[in-house]
């Protein structure tokens, strides 16, 4: 692929614009004070309880930048869209991005190493040298595919009777591209179900096998991820506060992700993307009103994590837009406490070299937050021996929705920051969510991170690692960046 832009090379072409001026800039400010995270001590060892143990906590998520509630509390409290992104980004600044910037996003979900589409008018097949080859029309040709072949590419069309049949195109072994006079690809996944997705589709070459890669104008990318990530049936100013976050996000991981053939990928590893089938009209209408607007920090396009709740209190992040600091519009919608109860043979199986699992004590935390902030490291006391573990490994072995919790039970040292108010839950395996809307969501807790509903509106989700935990740029820490590793102890 060409080689990516830097900021530098396109930010001496913007139109940098201040996100507030200095009076606006106090208004906001005044809201909430940022303040130095104190480390907190140990909280006390808690025994288990008829064999359990009940988890309380806040938020969902990592906690990192926006919080998604905290924007739509924020619009509801009169904060302009530019004001909301002022609040969550201390210090940053608007940009423009120039017209026609294009990004390239990796279809995960169709993996079978193919790319298959539906036949259209003018439907093109072009390499990367220049040539193209139109493909024929008519009542025979009921899909067309490309698929590697050697060091290149083979196209083939699918008959009525479901047979594939070569076709010659003369094109050369350069990466193979479908394109419509429409600007729009229907592409047909191996599970069958189609997606229209804007721009060109195309198959890049990895190893012998290929991956789909959908070549979109930036914009018509953010009206595909807006709706996935946040109901835009919300205040127009926190949607439109999320299509910056998420057009900022994008054009960050394009410029230092370096990943091979594609910027970004569209799952909540990097951040979901469904093509036109995800568009709302009021999506694109917050795309619309921030067109080609970015968030940069120094000159640089910023790291505009966001997560759907930071339980009152964002988390301290790698950049110093990404402080720390008190959040008084994260609970306006809703209270956003929430309550585990971990039975402590579960502890045992996840951690069966501690034998039977006695206590649990929190060791460490950020200092930032409720209880004196998100767990670092938590001790599991066994009758055999001790392990300690970090906080989020703890948090995603029991589907917890943050690690911004604490033991009932246990003292919490640190004053200064009041505990959400904790809800009771009937089950500790679903949460019900209510929206001030008249729609709600069943979101179950039965894996390490929240089910994407099926909507052309989706509760805002976590966003918490795959099964594996991978660090990942965008959400979680950049490449370089520190990670939790767990530690055992006799």
């Amino acid at each position: 692929m060409s080689s990516p832009r830097t900021p530098a090379a396109f930010l001496a072409t913007r139109r940098i614009t201040r996100l507030l001026g200095a009076a606006l800039a106090l208004a906001v400010i005044g809201a909430s004070t940022v303040l130095t995270a104190i480390p907190a001590q140990a909280d006390s060892a808690v025994s288990a309880r008829s064999a359990k143990f009940t988890i309380h906590g806040a938020g969902w998520g990592h906690g990192w930048g926006m919080s998604q509630y905290g924007a739509y509390g924020a619009a509801r409290k009169g904060l302009s869209w530019k004001q909301i992104l002022a609040f969550y980004y201390r210090g940053t600044q608007l940009s423009t991005m120039p017209s026609g910037t294009r990004i390239k996003v990796w279809i995960t979900a169709d993996n079978d190493s193919s790319l298959r589409v539906l036949p259209a008018s003018g439907l093109t097949v072009r390499d990367t040298s220049g040539h193209s080859y139109r493909l024929p029309t008519g009542s025979n040709y009921t899909s067309w595919r490309i698929s590697r072949s050697g060091t290149g590419y083979r196209l083939a069309y699918r008959t009525r009777s479901g047979s594939y049949l070569t076709k010659s195109t003369g094109l050369t072994t350069g990466t193979w591209s479908f394109s419509t006079p429409s600007k729009i690809v229907k592409v047909v996944l191996p599970s069958g179900s189609v997606r229209s997705y804007r721009g060109t589709m195309a198959l890049i070459k990895r190893g012998s096998g290929g991956r789909t890669i959908n070549n979109v104008l930036l914009e018509d990318y953010v009206r595909g991820v807006v709706p996935a990530e946040m109901p835009t049936s919300w205040a127009a100013d926190a949607v439109r506060a999320q299509a910056v976050a998420a057009r900022s996000y994008a054009v960050r991981l394009r410029d230092v992700g370096q990943y091979s053939g594609y910027d970004i990928c569209d799952t909540t590893a990097c951040q979901v993307y469904g093509g036109m089938g995800r568009e709302t009209s009021n999506g694109s209408a917050a795309v619309r009103a921030t067109a080609g607007t970015i968030v940069t920090y120094r000159g640089k396009v910023a790291l505009t994590q966001f997560a759907s709740s930071n339980g009152g209190y964002s988390a301290g992040g790698d950049y110093p837009y990404l402080a720390a600091q008190r959040d008084p519009y994260d609970g306006v919608i809703k209270s956003q406490a929430w309550t585990r109860v971990i039975s402590a043979t579960s502890v045992s199986r996840a951690w069966p070299s501690v034998g039977t699992v006695k206590q649990l004590q929190i060791t460490s935390r950020d200092g930032a937050g409720a209880w004196g902030g998100r767990v670092k490291t938590i001790k599991i006391i066994g009758t055999s021996r001790t392990a300690t573990v970090s906080g989020t490994t703890f948090q995603h072995m029991f589907g917890m929705r943050s690690s911004l919790y604490m033991v009932a039970g246990s003292s919490t040292p640190v004053a200064g920051v009041a505990a959400p108010v904790v809800q009771k839950q009937s089950s500790a395996r679903s949460v019900v969510q209510k929206q001030s809307s008249a729609r709600s969501v069943v979101q179950k807790q039965s894996s390490a991170r929240p089910v994407v509903q099926k909507q052309s509106e989706t509760w805002p989700v976590a966003h918490q690692p795959s099964a594996t935990y991978p660090t990942l740029p965008g959400r979680y820490p950049e490449p370089g960046s520190p990670s939790n590793t767990d530690r055992s102890a006799e």
